[in-house]
């Protein structure tokens, strides 16, 4: 019975993809193409709370790890021809090593290095990408004359539908995985190490491996989500991986929930949009000023409303107006035969 209910899919997620599905055939090409960003930006989000919501670690790197899987699919088609599957696949392979590696090193710094070291990494990324120019491109960074995410010939899909599809497929299996992932006995371990690693220790959990298998997790999946993001967007270049990006996706981690899965969708959301309405809002240079603010001002805000991110204190509001409606419908006596009551 566990293990049906480990594999069975909410009846909300099979719905929302389901409405995935049609959205191409609705909307424009445009508005697709930030549909994508935001279904691949959800995709680091949702790495970063397995690490954040579900084994208690940080990281202010997840942006350099975007930019890594960005690249490294980008440079591959690119430069040598490779089909975007396997060049995918590759990103996130290497983003696995290079969160094995970081998250390896971290812990065996101990204490509180892996946010430090993560935001180094956040902050050399750009640098070294730029340093890199015979294989990166440096400041100019790589591009390809279109989308890297060309549908097969035959299907009728334009390039921007096939790359919404892909990666609202792609996202929906990374979220089966993590949801998998966290649950039955890696679960539990999970949460021991989350709760209290000394514990967890001494009740034989070994804390060192959730530890890193988690942040190596987190990392593939961020890579695979920024693989996809740069082949829909054609062009990976340094200014896009800023250490202000890894704040960003911490930011709409927090935000949006990091214990939900479907709270990597709303921070993703949040991070594509916001920016445009406050343009909208803000004309000139200074909107992207305001955009910030707002981050920070969310980020404050949820942190005392609601502490378990938006999708959470959505969650709880309508669990408590459901208790208050049973709660009422209980307190109503009943009518005796004969009687009315009034």
């Amino acid at each position: 019975m566990n293990t049906v209910r480990r594999f069975a899919v909410p009846g909300g997620w099979t719905a929302a993809l389901l409405v995935g599905l049609v959205i191409p055939f609705l909307v424009s090409d445009y508005d697709l193409l930030d549909l994508t960003r935001v279904l691949t930006l959800a995709m680091a989000v949702a790495g970063l709370n397995l690490l954040l919501g579900h084994s208690g670690q940080i990281s202010v790197g997840h942006g350099a790890v975007f930019g890594l899987g960005g690249y490294a699919a980008l440079i591959a088609v690119a430069t040598h021809g490779w089909p975007w599957v396997p060049a995918v696949l590759a990103a996130g392979a290497l983003c696995l090593v290079f969160g094995l590696l970081i998250g390896g090193l971290a812990l065996r710094m101990g204490g509180a290095n892996l946010g430090l070291l993560t935001i180094a990494v956040a902050a050399v990324f750009p640098l070294v990408v730029i340093r890199l120019k015979s294989t990166t491109g440096g400041t100019f960074g790589v591009s390809l004359a279109r989308s890297g995410l060309e549908p097969p010939p035959g299907t009728g899909l334009t390039p921007a539908q096939f790359g919404f599809l892909v990666s609202l497929l792609v996202l929906g299996l990374t979220l089966f995985l993590l949801r998998n992932l966290v649950t039955g006995a890696s679960g539990r371990a999970l949460a021991a190490v989350r709760t209290s690693p000394l514990l967890a220790a001494a009740n034989g959990v070994s804390v060192t491996r959730v530890k890193l298998t988690a942040f190596a997790v987190s990392s593939a999946v961020a890579g695979v989500g920024g693989a996809l993001y740069a082949l829909a967007l054609a062009i990976a270049v340094p200014d896009s991986y800023q250490i202000a990006l890894s704040i960003t996706l911490l930011a709409a981690s927090v935000v949006g929930g990091s214990r939900t899965w479907a709270g990597a969708l709303v921070g993703a959301a949040i991070v594509v949009y916001l920016p445009t309405a406050a343009e909208n809002v803000v004309s000139g240079d200074s909107s992207g000023n305001w955009a910030q603010l707002v981050y920070a001002g969310g980020l404050v805000l949820c942190l005392i409303v609601a502490p378990t991110g938006l999708v959470g204190g959505f969650t709880r509001l309508l669990g408590r107006i459901a208790h208050i409606l049973r709660t009422s419908s209980h307190s109503v006596p009943a009518a005796l035969p004969g009687k009315e009551v009034r």
